[in-house]
């Protein structure tokens, strides 16, 4: 979208960060920044739980092994070597330094160009810097001297970024990268450059299955005869990452903290499949080890906490809750909190990441009367709102801008924080503040509107899903009756059909459709269908906390003992751990009886 600067500024003056709501939140229990200290990095001492022993470095970097000769001096190829390394792992930060060391060492080193290149295209994140990248590549001078595969690598990139949009120039490099390997069929990092390109085109879409199982393939194919290949065991995690295929990437995820200890990203995305599979105490090892190796790097850096690893530190506290264990993750939301409020850089990820918390916490927890002051930091300004300079930094990094388009991160946290506190409202029974708090989230998404190529029309389909699933429950509130009852489930059938916004891997951070009919069908006296919307979650979402608890109250509800007992008793397995004051764990302990058989 183009506009001019002047006119984009008033329309995203939410963009980078949107305004706060007509009613905020009403406590920000912001402490004074002196006090405030990061979140430290969690001590990893928890083994994995299949007993297997601390991760050990593949090599010295601790980013794994491969083989990728290229043109160009000794310490260049070095240098390179290490970047491909990092870049296989999506640490993008780390790659641009091995490179820029390549190119220090060696000027001419054309393929040192070439992977910096690449590490401006974050390629499954749809996170792209055109310019950037087309700089680096621009920075290429003779290529006579080139082989011939080189020539070709060079070709797929520029294939990429001569595209606008980038969704078109991730289909550009495929077709490039599918011919590359029609070419070097057997050349692993061809292999991988094809795998990962049909990832940034087909990753997480229900209809191209067949593609992502194609990418897991050609991965698995490289990680066979280098199983100390970091980007083929990353790639097989990702083409899995799906209910029904994740357990193809279980050997892939034990072993690929293994080959790349000491990157962040390496060691939280085994959790990806641990999570997929229920495996909630190795999502709180894999998470601890990300976000401490993160911490170790940024500092090293000289960056400030707000980029730490706050994704892995997320996935971290919502393992804990699936534990039964919210004191942990309270006062990690606590640290993460104090952090948010007393932030002077630009903290979008920990604002989204920290609002994920919040909801996470409320949703296994039922503390929904805590909502609006843990709330409150979301809707600090962020570092480009504020006067006429902010509103047009906001507008430089809006699609259509004068700078690098970055993702509305700000405003997605907003959007869902006001979500938050409409599910607040509605449970703590104060229907007409949920009514406002629609209001607001729809302001906020009209706000985004810059940022058209990520709002698909099935966003879209979902956003409005999501808020008639809640004016729906709310005007339930106001006005209980059988029709009302009706509408609420027929709302939330919408929603499902629709995927329901659930994200397509990881946690389920807040209800999903399935507990939530599942709720409204034991209201309205069908606890066998609320039964059954109860084990298609499980079946989906194995070992969920939540979804077990729900399965046993509507058997139970039914007249089915056995299966309640069935149901509590792989809950108290799941919480064997949990707080002692947890409130359900009573009744999970009574309800199991000898019920104790892994439920699915």
């Amino acid at each position: 979208m183009r506009r001019v600067l002047s006119v984009l500024a008033l329309t995203c003056l939410g963009a980078c960060g949107a305004p706060a709501p007509a009613t905020p939140p009403a406590t920000a229990a912001t402490p004074p920044a002196a006090t405030v200290v990061s979140p430290s990095a969690p001590v990893v001492s928890a083994p994995l739980a299949d007993g297997s022993s601390a991760p050990r470095p593949a090599n010295d970097s601790g980013l794994g092994r491969l083989d990728f000769p290229i043109t160009g001096s000794p310490e260049c190829q070095r240098n390179f070597t290490e970047g491909m390394l990092a870049l296989h792992s999506f640490l993008y930060d780390q790659a641009h330094v091995s490179f820029a060391a390549a190119l220090a060492a060696d000027p001419k080193c054309a393929m040192a160009a070439w992977g910096d290149a690449m590490a401006y295209d974050k390629a499954i994140w749809h996170d792209r810097d055109a310019a950037k990248g087309r700089a680096a590549l621009a920075r290429i001078g003779d290529e006579q001297t080139l082989t011939p595969k080189e020539r070709a690598f060079l070709r797929a990139a520029r294939a990429d970024y001569e595209k606008a949009l980038t969704s078109e120039g991730h289909v550009a490099w495929l077709a490039a990268a599918a011919a590359m390997h029609q070419d070097y069929p057997d050349d692993d990092e061809v292999t991988l450059q094809y795998a990962l390109a049909l990832l940034s085109v087909y990753v997480y879409q229900p209809a191209h299955v067949r593609e992502q199982m194609q990418a897991g393939a050609l991965a698995l194919q490289v990680l066979q005869h280098n199983p100390e290949h970091p980007g083929a065991a990353h790639y097989v995690i990702h083409a899995f990452d799906s209910p029904e295929h994740a357990i193809l990437a279980l050997p892939a995820a034990r072993l690929y903290a293994r080959i790349a200890p000491a990157g962040s990203h390496a060691l939280h995305m085994p959790s990806h499949v641990f999570a997929q599979l229920g495996l909630w105490r190795d999502v709180v090892a894999s998470n601890e080890a990300a976000y401490a190796a993160s911490v170790a790097w940024e500092k090293s850096r000289g960056h400030t906490p707000s980029n730490y690893d706050w994704h892995s530190y997320s996935w971290l506290v919502a393992a804990h809750l699936e534990l039964g264990q919210p004191a942990a993750a309270r006062k990690l939301i606590e640290e993460a909190g104090a952090l948010l409020s007393a932030a002077k850089d630009d903290s979008a990820q920990l604002r989204f990441a920290y609002t994920r918390m919040v909801g996470n916490y409320a949703t296994q927890t039922g503390r929904w009367q805590e909502m609006e002051a843990m709330i409150a930091p979301v809707f600090a300004p962020a570092v480009d709102e504020g006067g006429a300079v902010g509103a047009v930094a906001c507008a430089a990094h809006a699609p259509g801008g004068g700078g690098a388009t970055r993702e509305p991160i700000v405003p997605y946290a907003r959007l869902f924080a006001n979500e938050l506190r409409a599910e607040a409202a509605i449970r703590l029974g104060d229907e007409r503040t949920a009514v406002k708090r629609v209001a607001d989230m729809t302001a906020i998404r009209a706000q985004m509107t810059p940022w058209k190529e990520e709002l698909t029309p099935d966003l879209t389909a979902r956003f409005e899903a999501e808020r008639d699933a809640l004016l729906a429950r709310a005007h339930a509130g106001l006005k209980p009756s059988g029709a009302a009852e009706k509408k609420v489930i027929e709302a939330l059938e919408r929603r499902q059909k629709l995927g329901g916004g659930e994200s397509a891997s990881g946690p389920a951070m807040d209800r999903t459709v399935h507990e939530l009919l599942g709720e409204a069908l034991v209201a309205a006296g069908k606890p066998k269908d609320a039964l059954a919307q109860f084990q298609t979650d499980l079946e989906v979402r194995p070992n969920k906390a939540l979804a077990l608890l729900g399965a046993a109250r509507a058997a139970k509800a039914a007249g089915d003992a056995q299966k309640a007992r069935t149901y509590y008793g792989a809950l108290a397995e799941l919480w064997k751990e949990a707080d002692a004051d947890l409130p359900e764990l009573g009744e999970v302990r009574a309800g199991a009886g000898s019920g104790t058989e892994a439920v699915r």
